[in-house]
């Protein structure tokens, strides 16, 4: 019955959700769009993306939980660094961390009707990723957001993962980091490919769990081992990777 549910039912019904998708996109982002006009730093309409999140992932069918949650204290800032399989990555995170978040996006998605217009009045950073000096630009404006009281998501893989495994750890969060003198927040997601694959629309209900590291003080490090920096973080992203996690058969 479960394997009729997956590759029979389901798929009849996905439909509908993609549909709903972009509708309530369309609605919330609206809705983010006005309110953001009393709301410069994003703090409340933070909130609607949390909703919008936890609502899309829920509606799909998919369980998410999250472990660790204590190692994080809300009076603080950080740079939360990730591992990333999934679309459904982003508002797993949005939705269980609590903490004001922001992430740093590449500038494609700015393109996309209100969405990506909603995503800049939510205070997220839009970054060319092919335009160094636009790139440390978007640096600077993390740090500034951070040292205002936000905390930034930064999957340091810069794309998804096909299998799960954990690609290389590009330098900017260790940047980012020692400029913005915060600790790193090391977290693992686990099942989001199976959820939503790469490059795929075949959106299956699963379950996806995060799990929370040990803060991670970037104080100990320096601009000569921003390498060593990354690896430190890596390693306990991958001491929580589970590739069997969320498996449907």
């Amino acid at each position: 019955m479960k394997t009729i549910f997956y590759w029979v039912l389901y798929p009849l019904i996905r439909p509908f959700y993609l549909i709903f998708i972009i509708l309530d996109t369309l609605i919330l982002g609206l809705i983010v769009i006005m309110l953001s006009v009393f709301d410069r730093k994003g703090n409340l309409v933070h909130y609607i993306g949390k909703f919008w999140s936890l609502l899309n992932i829920y509606i799909s069918g998919t369980r998410l939980k999250i472990i660790g949650k204590e190692k994080i204290d809300k009076k603080r800032s950080y740079i939360v660094m990730t591992n990333h399989q999934s679309l459904f990555d982003v508002w797993a995170l949005i939705g269980k961390i609590p903490l004001q978040i922001r992430w740093i996006v590449k500038k494609e998605i700015r393109k996309m009707p209100v969405f990506g217009y909603a995503l800049e009045r939510m205070g997220h950073i839009y970054i060319d990723r092919q335009d160094r000096e636009n790139a440390y630009m978007g640096l600077n404006a993390a740090a500034r957001k951070i040292r205002e009281g936000t905390s930034v998501i930064i999957f340091p893989e810069g794309t998804r993962s096909p299998d799960g495994k954990l690609l290389k750890f590009r330098l900017g969060g260790a940047s980012l980091a020692l400029r913005a003198g915060v600790q790193i927040l090391p977290v693992t997601v686990n099942g989001g490919r199976f959820v939503l694959p790469k490059k795929t629309l075949a959106l299956m209900p699963g379950k996806i769990g995060i799990i929370v590291g040990d803060p991670i003080d970037p104080g100990q490090f320096n601009e000569d081992n921003k390498a060593e920096l990354m690896s430190t973080v890596k390693s306990v992203i991958e001491k929580n990777l589970d590739l069997e996690y969320g498996k449907l058969t």
